[in-house]
């Protein structure tokens, strides 16, 4: 039985983790992909300055002082820098943040940029939306979908399906073309130059507009700041566990010898560990001289909750690496880190993703429980303590 649960297991892990397989990473002071260096996967690219003039068939992930992407990317761009300068095919979306940021090329899905200036340049395609925060906008090329956010001054020579916009500074200057609607929210009237066309209404917006618009906006804003806290606590756990392994493997080898061999008694210990704690520490605060023992519950419970994922990480990695690896030991940071980016990948999807930390929340506090319960016990015999 323990045996076809594993496997379903595995061909879950499989589809979800196999895109992670040939994931490539290049750090140092000065990070540059060649013109002639075809990347086959995605990139993750940290150093003082990153340049990209090669091809990557999958998305980048770079982060540094300067960022520069002249090569064709496939997938999407994630960056973070003081600027950014990309010219270039990108066959999926940019998300950026950086004090200036210049975009040429193609893009063929949204741009989504916060940051202190940005430039669109001519000849310049986004297939879809603009979505910009920041000082000042300029928009020489065109963008197939709509144009929104806030900024402090918006000057548009370029094309544009709709325009929606909070500034402080418009001005849609000679040979502009916005097919749509443009509306705005601004403490002065736009300058709309005589050649411009706006084919569309010209429409201030009204302040519960603006209120909803604002709201509407944040939406991405937190989405983006939820992945970059997901990735912070992923780098953490990875930290954790491996200090745990390096000071305590024993104690770490016992605890999965738990989960392995009593499976079910560690879910029913998870399972009345996390809801009789919770009550045990509201009863504690209740009463007068509870409160200490309330504290140290608290702590109690989130030393277990933060444990979970890590000791869960070790059994799944090592339950994967024994598929292919039939014999011998099984290094027990490899077993983490193979186990971690499973559940990391897991977790980024909707409904999969939160089935999988529930059953990880259940399964590893329990294996932290029913496993430290068990050594205290077998120490109390031998008199240890």
């Amino acid at each position: 039985m323990n045996r076809k649960i594993w496997m379903v297991c595995f061909i879950l892990i499989t589809l979800c983790a196999a895109p992670l397989y040939g994931l490539v990473v290049r750090s140092g002071d000065d990070v540059k992909i060649k013109a002639d260096e075809v990347i086959d996967d995605d990139l993750i690219a940290l150093g003082q300055n990153v340049c990209i003039e090669g091809k990557v068939n999958g998305d980048v992930y770079a982060f540094s002082q300067e960022v520069e992407i002249i090569g064709d990317i496939t997938g999407t761009v994630f960056c973070g820098a003081s600027t950014v300068d990309i010219d270039a095919q990108i066959n999926g979306s940019i998300w950026a943040g950086a004090g200036k940021v210049s975009i040429a090329g193609n893009v063929y899905n949204n741009v989504l940029i916060f940051g202190g200036t940005l430039d669109v340049e001519e000849n310049t395609r986004i297939g879809n939306d603009l979505i910009v925060y920041g000082g000042k906008v300029k928009i020489a090329g065109e963008v197939d979908g709509m144009i929104k956010g806030g900024m402090g001054t918006f000057v548009m020579s370029g094309k544009s399906a709709n325009v929606n916009i909070n500034a402080d500074k418009i001005t849609i200057k000679s040979g502009a073309l916005i097919s749509g609607d443009l509306v705005i929210e601004s403490g002065q009237e736009p300058t709309i130059e005589e050649d411009a066309e706006i084919l569309g209404e010209i429409r201030l917006k009204s302040i519960e507009d603006v209120d909803e618009e604002v709201a509407f906006a944040i939406v991405p804003i937190i989405a983006f700041l939820i992945i970059v806290f997901k990735v912070i606590v992923f780098i953490a756990k990875i930290i954790v566990g491996i200090v745990l392994i390096v000071l305590s493997k024993k104690y770490v080898r016992r605890i999965m010898d738990t989960m392995v061999t009593k499976p079910w008694h560690c879910l029913g210990w998870g399972f009345v560990g996390l809801i009789v704690i919770p009550v045990a520490v509201i009863i504690l605060l209740s009463i007068l001289f509870g409160y200490p023992f309330a504290v140290f519950g608290a702590y109690v419970y989130t030393i277990i909750f933060y444990l979970a994922s890590i000791f869960a990480g070790l059994i799944i990695g090592e339950k994967v690496i024994r598929l292919f690896k039939k014999e011998g030991d099984v290094s027990l940071y490899l077993s983490f880190i193979v186990g971690m980016i499973v559940l990391f990948v897991l977790g980024l999807i909707p409904i999969l993703g939160f089935i999988v930390k529930i059953i990880v929340l259940l399964f590893g506090s329990g294996m932290v429980l029913y496993g430290s319960w068990n050594l205290i016990r077998e120490m109390k015999a031998k008199e240890l303590i």
